[in-house]
């Protein structure tokens, strides 16, 4: 038989264990909503290279991605070369 304090033990464990999975559900659910953010971004982020794609009339590649020539190109200056390429 279950004495009064062990009664008590167990609702203070069960209490942790509780806290503990809101606690991780919670964490997992603040990561989900982070991981959605990313992807939405990687999304505009791929659309906005499809769009510049399209100007340039080629796959372009920025520096960063090895293209560029000998160069070294910020990124902004990169940019605006391919742009008078495509005139």
């Amino acid at each position: 038989m279950s004495t009064p304090d062990d009664v008590a033990k167990e609702m203070v464990d069960q209490a942790a264990a509780d806290k503990v999975v809101a606690d991780l559900t919670a964490e997992r659910d603040t990561l989900k909503t982070e991981r959605d953010t990313f992807k939405t971004e990687r999304d505009a982020l791929k659309a906005e290279v499809d769009r510049l794609e399209k100007l340039t009339g080629k796959a372009a590649k920025p520096p960063a991605a090895g293209g560029g020539g000998d160069k070294k190109l910020t990124a902004d200056e990169w940019l605006a070369e391919e742009l008078k390429k495509g005139r």
